[in-house]
């Protein structure tokens, strides 16, 4: 999964640099608001700890994210990460036959009827 391999992949980085949200996006090759997407969870997971920037510093954000000194928290996070991506997402047809909306079945008459089969009408 693509958002599990960002989030690792932006906690390596994390542990090399601080970063910012406009440098993660960067980084990840993805939109701003993705990054600070990711960010947040990360921020929320206990992962991450954010500082103000003195503007002016040749910075794009006014916060730069670092990761907390908690590592049991990281390895906390990142085996929720492992667990997730192990697990199997099925994604097909379910065991119950589709059926026909009660709306579209009032117009048009319940699935197997007549009216489905019925030859359109010869307009004049």
């Amino acid at each position: 999964m693509r958002r599990i391999s960002n989030l690792r992949a932006l906690v390596e980085e994390f542990g090399k640099r601080d970063l910012g949200c406009a440098a993660a996006a960067l980084f990840l090759s993805c939109s701003f608001s993705s990054a600070r997407n990711y960010i947040v969870e990360l921020l929320d997971a206990g992962v991450l700890a954010a500082h103000p920037v003195r503007q002016g510093a040749g910075c794009l954000d006014r916060t730069l994210y670092q990761l907390t000194a908690d590592r049991l928290a990281r390895q906390r996070f990142l085996a929720t990460l492992a667990e997730s991506d192990d697990a199997g997402f099925s994604f097909g047809p379910g065991d119950r036959p589709a059926r026909r909306d009660p709306l579209v079945a009032a117009l048009f008459g319940a699935p197997g009827s007549d009216a489905e089969h019925r030859e359109p009408a010869a307009r004049a």
